[in-house]
């Protein structure tokens, strides 16, 4: 089993948390507020009220409020972010409307820039995609897949009961396609190889993934060799990768059990980079309420710039692929 580098996984978070047991004969009476305040006494107090806006706060494992009363036995969590308050929305990336590529009464298709939380996290619940999309389009809806925070790439999104279901049934039976494009380091020997293996809860440390060899979740990758080059003496080889399941960190994690981690990855030992190199490219799928089949392909100007640096050759325009899901009744 590979070693953790925790130092680099650690820097990847965004917040510092903070636990605090209120135990029975603990004073009464006192409200989250009045305790973080006596309890992180470094902070500004005037600042409290938003950061409870912001979010990170709990009671109980539930979100709390800023006069919530704390009755022991309990416990208060905050989640404070890293850096200065003030500019805590500078550690994430903006959502421009121009990321919205399709968009008819019960879906639209989206990018997600890397960085941003497809969901909001629980050290926050300002910055997501979600939130800024609720926002965007005014009204509510489903992301049925996700994307690790620090993917960029093509995201589903539905906005009506009936989509939600359709898209659920279509990715319990494989019926969208998704093609990403990764990064690995060295010359990746294979020209297509299909990966089957199990992955499951890495016990070493609880966000984390790994292949199992029991107890795991069946999982199963298709990746293909696009191109290699040599650039400034590192060997590189961009891949498509298609998973076939929607396993957590699925395409991370195959890679790196074939001995060829993601660049960019500090979870699963990825040669250094300033980004995660990992992009959902394309989808595809069968519209059953426009009856129509749909494709999407990430535009150029939406493309990241390692990407557009990496494909050089531009094997990703003229890669041979079917972005044409399945229709229901295949």
């Amino acid at each position: 089993m590979r070693p953790l580098d925790i130092e680099r996984i650690q820097a990847t978070f965004r917040s510092k948390r903070w636990i605090f047991p209120v135990t029975e004969g603990s004073r009464s009476g006192l409200t989250c507020r009045d305790m973080l305040v006596e309890s992180l006494p470094h902070i500004d107090p005037a600042t409290w009220p938003e950061r409870f806006e912001v979010g990170g706060v709990y009671l109980n494992r539930r979100p709390a409020q800023l006069e919530s009363e704390v009755v022991p036995p309990a416990t208060v969590e905050y989640f404070e972010p890293l850096g200065d308050f003030n500019d805590v929305a500078s550690l994430y990336p903006s959502f421009s409307p121009d990321s919205v590529l399709y968009q008819d009464d019960d879906m639209a298709v989206v990018v997600k820039p890397a960085g941003l939380p497809t969901i909001p996290p629980r050290d926050q619940r300002r910055f997501s995609l979600a939130t800024y999309l609720r926002d965007h389009f005014a009204k509510p809806l489903h992301l049925p897949s996700r994307l690790d925070t620090g993917v960029a790439g093509l995201l589903l999104v539905s906005f009506t009961s009936r989509m939600n279901a359709a898209l659920q049934r279509a990715y319990d039976r494989h019926a969208v396609e998704k093609y990403y494009v990764a990064q690995v380091s060295g010359d990746f020997p294979h020209d297509t190889i299909e990966v089957r293996a199990p992955i499951g809860r890495d016990p070493r440390y609880a966000m984390l993934r790994g292949v199992v060899a029991e107890g795991g979740e069946e999982a199963l990758t298709v990746v293909t060799k696009l191109s290699h080059e040599v650039c400034d003496g590192e060997e590189r080889t961009l891949l498509r990768v298609e998973p076939k399941t929607g396993r957590t960190h699925q395409i991370r994690v195959h890679l790196a059990s074939l001995g060829y981690p993601i660049v960019g990855d500090p979870y699963y030992d990825g040669a250094r980079a300033p980004e995660l190199r990992l992009v959902s490219y394309r989808l595809g799928l069968f519209h059953p309420y426009a009856q129509r089949q749909l494709g999407f392909e990430l535009p150029l100007a939406l493309t990241p710039g390692w990407l557009q640096t990496a494909d050089r050759g531009g094997v990703l325009r003229t890669a041979s692929v079917s972005t044409e899901g399945k229709h229901e009744s295949d």
